[in-house]
C-alpha cells in the first residue's frame, strides 16, 4: 500500500492569549510561549500535517500594527509560492477578526489561510488553545477548504474572515457570523464545508506604500458630533462612523459629516450587531437617504471594525472615492470581483 506524505502547513505564531502563561512569582499571565512550545501540546499532529513553525511575533494582539500584517501577508505569500499546502496564524482574540479580514483582502491564494487563538491562556483549566490549533491545522490541510479566502477556526467552527465577529468577552464560543453562520465544522478528523463565500475583493499593496490613518467614531445618544470636526481629525485620511440602526445620525451632525466628507472619504456603518444598512426607507434629515444624498459611503452589512480595515487598505492602495464606493458595495455580496492595485 502506498503511503502519501501528510500535507505541508506553515504556522505563524504571533502571541496573544494562546501563547500566554502565568509565571511563578508574578500575578497574571503574560505572552511567553513560542510557536514550537504551542505544538508540544498536540500529540499526533504529525499524522495530520507536517507543520513548520514561524515564531513571527510574541505580543498581545492589541499591539499588532498594520505594518505587521502587511509583512505577515508578504511572508504567507512567499510560503505559498514555495509550495506549502496551507497556513495557520495564531494570535490574540482582541483584534483577531480585523487581522483575519486584512489577510483576506491582501491574499488572493488558493491555499487555506486559517487564523485562530484562544480565550483561556495555557495556565487555566480547560485551555482551548491546543484544540483550536489542531482544528486549524486540519482546515489548513484540507483540499475542501481551498479557495475560500482567509477563515477563522474557533471552537470547531469555520468562519469567513469577512463575516466573523467576536461576540463575548470570555466565552470559548466567542466567534460567530451573525449574518450567515459558520461556513463549516471540524468533527473528529473531518472538515465539512457547507457554504462558500461569493466573490473576492483583492487589494494589492506594494512594500513602499505610504501608511494612512483611519478614525473609527461611534455616534451616541444626544451626540453633538464634536469628534467629527476636521480639526479633531487632523492627520487622518479617512473615517468610519458607526451610526444608529440601519444608518442614521442626529440631524445636527449632518453638516459636520458633510464638511468632513469633503476633506476625506467617510464611510457610515451600523453600530448594531448585525444586518444590512437601509438605502431608501427614511428621508428625514440624518436618515440613510439624507446621508447618501450628501455623498457618504455606506458599509452595507460590514460592521464598523471590518469597514475600517477595508477603508484603510483601500486608501493605502491609493483607491479613488469611486473605487472605494464600489468596493464597499461588493465587499460581502460578491456582486463582482474587484482588484485594487496599489503602489508598486
Amino acid at each position: 500500500m502506498k503511503h502519501t506524505a501528510p500535507p505541508a502547513v506553515v504556522m505563524f505564531a504571533m502571541g496573544g492569549t494562546i501563547a500566554s502563561t502565568s509565571v511563578e512569582g508574578r500575578a497574571g499571565a503574560d505572552v511567553s510561549l513560542s510557536g514550537e512550545e504551542l505544538l508540544h501540546a498536540l500529540p499526533g499532529l504529525d499524522s495530520i500535517a507536517s507543520v513548520t513553525v514561524r515564531s513571527f511575533l510574541k505580543v498581545p494582539s492589541g499591539d499588532l500594527t498594520m505594518q505587521d500584517v502587511l509583512q505577515l501577508a508578504t511572508e504567507i505569500r512567499g510560503e505559498v509560492e514555495r509550495g506549502t499546502g496551507g497556513v495557520v496564524v495564531t494570535q490574540g482574540t482582541d483584534t483577531l477578526e480585523e487581522v483575519a479580514y486584512a489577510l483576506d483582502l491582501l491574499l488572493h491564494v488558493d491555499a487555506p489561510v486559517v487564523v485562530t487563538g484562544a480565550m483561556r491562556n495555557a495556565s487555566l483549566p480547560g485551555s482551548d488553545g491546543p484544540a483550536n490549533i489542531l482544528a486549524a491545522v486540519k482546515v489548513a490541510s484540507s483540499e475542501d477548504a481551498r479557495g475560500m479566502g482567509a477563515v477563522v477556526v474557533f471552537n470547531d467552527e469555520i468562519h469567513a474572515a469577512r463575516l466573523v465577529r467576536k461576540r463575548h468577552t470570555t466565552s470559548t464560543a466567542t466567534f460567530g457570523s451573525p449574518l450567515a453562520g459558520p461556513l463549516g465544522l471540524v468533527t473528529e478528523d473531518r472538515v465539512s464545508i457547507f457554504l462558500r463565500p461569493l466573490g473576492r475583493l483583492q487589494i494589492q499593496v506594494g512594500t513602499d506604500a505610504p501608511d494612512v490613518k483611519v478614525a473609527l467614531i461611534s455616534v451616541a445618544f444626544d451626540d453633538d458630533g464634536a469628534l467629527l470636526q476636521p480639526a479633531a481629525l487632523a492627520g487622518y485620511q479617512g473615517a468610519v462612523v458607526a451610526a444608529f440602526g440601519a444608518g442614521h445620525v442626529p440631524r445636527t451632525i449632518v453638516p459636520r459629516l458633510r464638511e468632513l466628507n469633503e476633506r476625506m472619504p467617510v464611510v457610515v456603518a451600523s453600530r448594531t450587531f448585525a444586518g444590512e444598512m437601509l438605502r431608501a426607507t427614511y428621508a428625514y434629515p440624518g436618515g440613510e437617504m439624507d446621508l447618501l444624498a450628501n455623498g457618504l459611503i455606506f458599509a452595507g452589512a460590514l460592521d464598523a471594525p471590518h469597514a475600517r480595515i477595508l477603508l484603510r487598505l483601500l486608501l493605502i492602495a491609493g483607491a479613488s472615492r469611486q473605487v472605494i464606493a464600489r468596493a464597499f458595495d461588493s465587499a460581502l455580496t460578491g456582486r463582482e470581483d474587484i482588484i485594487v492595485a496599489g503602489h508598486t
